[in-house]
Parts: C-alpha cells; structure tokens; sequence
C-alpha cells in the first residue's frame, strides 16, 4: 500500500492521478509555519529507513487519517517556528546510506539514528534540503544547489541543473524537489517539467538512472513541497493461525554467560534458582509441560535468565541440541532466548540456525550512552546496532528489552530510547522498571544517596509514554512489569521500587484514562453534566478503560456523571470511541 503525503494546495488534476496510484493524505496548513508553505510535507514528515516520522504537534488531522488506516508512524518532537531556521527540522534527504541537511538544526531523533547506523552525514548550508532535491533514488540526486553538489557529489550521482524556473506563490521561485516525488519506478513532478530549460539534461539522466517520467502538461511547475510516499506492508501478520493458544516453557539459565553484574542485577535472586539448570531439569521441564498441552498449542522453549550465547559454547550446544530433538519431533514449535548485544556474532548466530533458533531477544535496558555507563552495562549504544543488523541479516525474530528509571535516566531520555528502539524494527518488546534488589550495587547506591528509585506515579507515567511510542508503531509490548514470582515480591528481595503485581493494567488504565480525556476535551464545547455518553472499548480493554480500583471512572465522572462504559467486539483493541447522545 502506498501512502502519499501531498499537501493541500496540490492541483486537483494531480491529486486525482495520485489516488489511483495510493492513498493520498492532504496536508492542511500548519500555523506554526509561514502561510505561503505551512502546508508542505517536508516541513513535518519524514521516511528514515522505512519508519514514518511525524512531528508530534503537526496537525491533527494528519494523525486523524493515519490512525483511520493502521498505519504506523514515530512521533518526534523539535520546536518549530516560521522563523528560518526553525522550520527545517524534518526537511532532510535521507538515503540508505546518507543523511544530508544542515545538521545543526535536524531533528535529533533523524540524526542519532542516522549516526548509530553509521549512514555518512553530509553537512550543508541549505536548510530546505529536500524541497533542493529530487530524489531520484539511493544513489542519486538531481539539484540546483552548488553546495549540496559539491558537499554530495563524492558519495552519489548527481545532476547540478538551473535554479529558479518553478512556481511558488509569494517567493521568487520554488525548487525542483519540491515539486516532485518517487513512485516505484516513476519520478513524478507537480507541472509542466518540460518547459524547464533543462528538461532534457533531466530526461537523460533519470533513463540513465533507469527510471520513468510523469508530468503534466496542463499547469506550470509548482512547488507544492516535496511529495512524500511511504509504502506500508502490513506488520506483525499471525503466522500460526492453526493454533489456538500459545505457551511457553521457561528454562533459566541463572546468570550463566553474563560477563558483568549490571549494577540493579541479582539474577540468582530473581529466578530463585542458585545453578543453571541440568539437562535432565530441562527434558523433565518440557515432559511436564508438555503433558498438559494439546496438539492445539504452540509451545515455544524459551532460555532466559542470563546471556545465553556468553555460556561456553558446548554447554549451548547441548541445550540446543535437546531442544532442536523436541522441535524435530514436533512437540516444541520454535526455540527463544536472551542475550546480550555484545554477545552477538556471526559465528554465535551460524550455531543458533543450526540448530533452528527462531527468536533472540536482546537485553538493551537503554539507547543513551549515560545510562549504559551508570547502570555498568558492558556494552555501548553501538553495540546494539551491530547486534540487530546481524540478527535481522540472519532471519531470526527480534525482541528487545528495556528498562526505565536506571541510574541516570529520565523520561526524556526514556521516551527517546523508545523512539530509537521502534527505528530498529523489533518484532515485540518488553518493560521492566527498575527495581532495587537484595545484594545488588544498586541497593547500596540506593543507600547512599546516590539513586532514588521511581516512584510508582513516575513508573506508570514514563512506561506509559514508551508503550505510546510502541503502540503507534503497531510493535507488540508482550511484557511490562517483572512478573510475580515467591521471591519476586515487595518486601522480600525486592526492598525498593515500582514493583506491583498488576504493573501492566496499570499502565493501560493510564493510557486509557488520558486518551479519554484528550478525546473528552476536544468535544468539551458540546458536552455538559447532563450529557450521556457512552464509551466504547474492545470487551478485551473493559477493565483498563475502567480503571484499576475505578479510577479512571471516579476522575472521569467528577466532570461526566453520565459517562458510562460499553464493551463492543467492533472496537480496535487498545482504542475507545466515543457514543454521545
């Protein structure tokens, strides 16, 4: 499916033509900007390796119709303004392996991205980089700015042609780039490309770059903004539809192949089991197990509890060894486990499809450097990219998991961490917040004074915001929150921090509870105390949208006596709608 962000000041004539090619999303104007382009894409939309990314404050309606479809998006914050430079944030070319713009004003999100998958920034003077170029693929550019020539020229093919000789109501002129964009095989111009005295010059050179030419004759070239197309394929598409429940088999490892003690770990403590557990342990795991399952279930085997590929490689074998048995035999359907970043390589990943592994999930606790450091990780950010570029070029199922509220975090850095993590395209991902162990560093930083554990408000409050990120992008949080264990509990070995047995709904009632209220406000104007309105949720969401302990309700209410809540199957999971009468 192709999504095509035009704005609205495209000719009918165009924006017709693109419909039968996409969906087609108009941009309406954006008063942050000045009015003459406040409604070009470019100035609050970019695509960064197949990831949308959208100003968190660009017009609602944008976020109206992405949503109306599923389609997922990152959003990413920079303060805008109409004052050049601050409207050029998003304005960037990016390519696979090139980010050019002027880098002191890109937003920060394209550029550590950019940096940590080690794409070449290229520095250059014009802010509005993209509307100054054409696209017309990774390796090739068309643009009528010298310095962008010179400073790109080295790194891919380019085509320096007159400026000027395009529309744009209110300036001199407008630029090429803004005019166009790329459709699959076709480079597509808004207007009349052949009246440009250098028409020619162009032609040849995209049938060089082996691709087609559409514009139309019947208005002059008009800068419109850049034309942004973004092609979804559907995510996170079931692939065992035949089952009708899926279970896994935890095998810990203890700490078995972790090279250091991060500073909040105790893994003896939290797994409750001293020594890695025997082979025999493990087929008796997987008999008992098995014995109360059906042909009807989906049995994952999953190692958890330390760093899998850290242990020596012949006690990994042997493990893999029997599970690859029971996979073969058909009574397990995949093989999981859990890492580290900088235990990844390729000669650990050629032993783990030997023995037919489907899933790894990564332990990367936090993007930001700081935090790594404080919490004594062992790893950098780096290590984390190398490592999910490995898996993915492998076939493996990717899972991530992170932490908030380690030594030196906030939830700005949290949220980023998130935003960056839903960039690296994980399959599923899980949340734990930190908490303060028996015989861990982070109990006697704890008591020095050095760490202050969060709050449960401030738990809920960061998770909540990571599982937006996360929810937007239509990746799956499978878990939030430790679960339960004898040991795991307040006051046992957990001695500080935002332990609860039911984190999760915690964190869903208060998603739950601000989107009600965002809704709410925006139709503030028609509503009164006497006013009935029904809440409608996925029967599966009732008791989040209720509230734990009916706090969403209580608050609610105070303002809505009348508001009621009603389970409907038609309703998105994770999503309300509003029944007003």
């Amino acid at each position: 499916m192709n999504i095509i962000f035009l704005s609205e000041l495209a000719s009918n004539a165009f924006i017709d033509y693109m419909k039968t090619r996409g969906t087609v999303i108009l941009i309406p104007k954006d008063d942050r900007f000045d009015s003459r382009i406040a409604s070009h894409p470019d100035l609050v939309i970019s695509i960064l390796d197949d990831t949308l990314i959208i100003d968190e404050n660009a017009h609602r309606n944008i976020f109206q119709q992405l949503n109306a479809l599923s389609i997922p998006y990152v959003s990413a914050n920079s303060k805008l303004a109409a004052a050049y430079p601050q409207d050029i944030a998003y304005n960037a070319v990016i390519t696979k392996n090139n980010l050019l713009h002027h880098l002191d004003h890109t937003n920060s999100l394209l550029l550590l991205h950019s940096e940590s998958t080690n794409k070449k920034l290229i520095s250059v003077k014009q802010g509005y980089t993209k509307c100054s170029t054409v696209v017309v693929s990774d390796h090739a550019l068309i643009t009528s700015d010298q310095g962008i020539y010179h400073a790109a020229k080295d790194y891919m093919k380019l085509l320096l042609i007159q400026p000027g000789h395009v529309l744009l109501e209110g300036y001199d002129f407008g630029f090429l780039g803004g005019t166009s964009g790329v459709l699959e095989d076709t480079v597509i111009f808004h207007g009349d490309l052949s009246k440009h005295p250098d028409f020619l010059q162009i032609k040849a050179f995209l049938e060089k770059m082996q691709k087609k030419l559409l514009y139309f004759e019947e208005f002059p070239l008009t800068d419109i903004g850049s034309m942004l197309i973004f092609k979804y394929d559907k995510r996170n598409a079931e692939t065992n539809t035949s089952f009708q429940k899926h279970v896994n088999i935890p095998i810990f490892i203890s700490h078995e192949g972790c090279p250091n003690d991060c500073v909040f770990c105790n893994q003896r403590k939290i797994t409750a089991k001293p020594e890695p557990m025997t082979l025999d342990e493990v087929r008796e795991q997987i008999e008992l197990y098995s014995s109360t399952l059906n042909d009807q279930t989906y049995i994952e085997l999953a190692f958890f509890g330390g760093s899998f590929t850290g242990i020596d490689a012949r006690l990994q074998e042997s493990y893999l060894n029997l599970a690859y048995e029971y996979k073969k035999a058909g009574k397990l359907q995949a093989i999981r486990l859990s890492t580290r970043p900088d235990y990844i390589s390729r000669e650990i990943l050629d032993r783990l499809k030997l023995y037919q592994v489907d899933t790894i999930e990564l332990g990367v606790q936090s993007l930001n450097e700081e935090v790594l450091k404080a919490s004594n990780r062992g790893h950098m950010v780096s290590d984390v990219y190398r490592a999910v570029d490995l898996i993915k070029s492998y076939g493996f199922q990717l899972g991530i998991q992170l932490m908030v509220g380690l030594p030196e975090d906030t939830k700005e850095r949290t949220v980023l961490s998130s935003k960056l993590t839903a960039l690296l395209r994980p399959d599923f991902i899980r949340i734990y917040p930190t908490l303060v162990i028996k015989e861990t560093e982070l109990l006697q930083l704890c008591r020095q004074g050095k760490y202050h554990a969060l709050t449960m408000e401030e738990a809920v409050d960061w998770t909540k915001e990571m599982y937006k990120v996360f929810l937007q992008d239509q990746i799956s949080v499978i878990r939030m929150g430790l679960q339960p264990t004898e040991l795991i509990a307040e006051g046992k070995e957990v001695l500080y921090g935002p332990f609860h047995p039911a984190f999760r709904q915690l964190v869903e009632s208060a998603y739950f509870l601000e989107l009600l209220h965002d809704k709410l406000i925006v139709q503030s104007s028609s509503l009164d105390k006497i006013t009935a309105i029904k809440i409608l949720c996925n029967p599966r969401d009732l008791s989040q949208v209720i509230g734990h302990k009916r706090r969403n309700m209580i608050t609610l209410q105070k303002e809505f006596p009348q508001l009621q809540v009603v389970p409907d199957e038609s309703i998105h999971p994770m999503s309300v709608k509003l029944q007003i009468s």
